[in-house]
């Protein structure tokens, strides 16, 4: 199957994405509907929480509200290019998901307070790890001969070592200042997002000790929803409820200018026209839901309102918008208040950003009311190489 190719556009910081309608489209200048993404079937039937691509072949790891963990095979040259290869189950909403770094493993976790291990030479899953609450994100680092890292809602970060996953060993544990919402890592940098706006930050070595980066408060003013650590390792993104992206980094003295490079930036949000019952000085705010890098440094954002943008960080600007269309039979107060209607809820990039990966679902934003009113479903898309290339910082 030959995927539709898709304009981009150049846009500052924080400028308004386009309406378009289409199942993924571009913004104001693009024409083509999106209409020929590739939905990835069968889907889950709960809210898509994660997904991930394979870091060396072509298979794509995705972890739902549904208790599952599904993991398809992607043929690009295939009439059928994306084909349901195993699944496994925990016995409860699964959370998050990463692979080895060599691809041969998935780990999974959630709510059953436990991490699985899929071996994908012999198709079976192990548990490797155990909380005593919630185990909200999970990661791999290729340190120390390989080493699995779990954060939880127990306030605790445990170290792993799985050589024997039959009996695996937690050989360090940290206690956390507060509940983990989000952990990522590039190579031996790990970042742990948390309740009250909390971030740390630190090194693991080779030796399998801990050299502290950061410990501190988002430089957003609300809860923290997503987060990344930034290609170099050199400090990270954080995505909160307020529609709003912040970059940091671990070192940032001012110049000779007296500038330094972090800053933040407004995203996911609706202005008035989109929102008649919103007064014309505000704008609807929309909580960003994922942040993904990509193999060429530049990222996007998953919102839910529904949209999706890629950015390029050193030039500021954004490359590209999306739009995810809502269902026929959407209730009328949730188009009121959602005219996109459809929540981001994963994104990922593949191993060389050739393929973009989104989940739309219901995020729960809108509290247990809102439950039911939208159908989760996967979908890819090809990604045209001026949609991620950097951009030259501006003067």
């Amino acid at each position: 199957m030959a995927f539709f190719s898709s304009a981009s556009t150049t846009n500052t910081f924080g400028a308004r994405p386009a309406a378009t309608p289409g199942q993924i489209n571009t913004s104001a200048a693009s024409k083509t509907t999106g209409d020929q993404d590739q939905e990835v079937t069968p889907g889950a039937t709960d809210t898509v929480s994660a997904l991930a691509f394979s870091p060396t072949a072509d298979f794509l790891a995705v972890a739902s509200w549904d208790n599952n963990v599904r993991i398809y095979q992607i043929n690009k040259t295939s009439p059928t290019p994306v084909q349901p290869w195993q699944q496994y189950s925990h016995e409860g909403p699964v959370l998050d998901l990463c692979w080895s770094t060599d691809g041969s493993k998935v780990f999974s976790a959630g709510a059953d307070k436990v991490c699985r291990m899929f071996d994908m030479n012999t198709n079976q899953p192990a548990v490797v790890a155990q909380h005593n609450d919630t185990i909200r994100s999970v990661r791999w680092l290729n340190v120390a001969g390989g080493v699995l890292l779990t954060a939880g809602w127990d306030k605790q970060l445990k170290i792993w070592k799985i050589d024997n996953p039959a009996s695996p060993q937690a050989v360090h544990s940290l206690t956390l200042p507060e509940k983990c919402y989000a952990m990522d890592n590039v190579q031996n940098v790990v970042v742990v997002a948390m309740a009250e706006r909390m971030v740390l930050g630190f090194r693991l070595e080779e030796t399998g000790s801990i050299t502290p980066l950061t410990e501190q408060q988002s430089p957003l003013k609300y809860q923290t929803r997503s987060m990344a650590v930034l290609p170099d390792g050199d400090g990270y993104a954080l995505g909160g409820v307020e529609g709003r992206v912040g970059v940091q980094y671990f070192h940032d003295p001012p110049d000779k200018d007296n500038k330094v490079k972090k800053f933040a930036f407004k995203c996911h949000r609706r202005a008035n026209a989109d929102h008649p019952e919103v007064p014309r000085n505000e704008s609807h705010i929309y909580p960003v839901n994922c942040i993904a890098f990509n193999v060429h440094g530049t990222f996007a954002t998953g919102g839910a309102d529904g949209s999706i943008n890629f950015w390029c960080k050193q030039s500021r600007t954004r490359l590209k918008t999306m739009e995810t269309k809502g269902p026929a039979n959407a209730p009328k107060e949730l188009l009121k208040t959602n005219p996109a209607k459809q929540p981001i809820t994963a994104i990922g990039f593949n191993r060389d950003a050739t393929i973009f990966a989104y989940a739309v679902g219901y995020d729960w934003h809108k509290g247990y009311q809102g439950a039911g009113q939208v159908e989760p479903k996967i979908y890819i898309q090809p990604v045209k190489y001026e949609d991620v290339q950097k951009r030259p910082p501006k003067a």
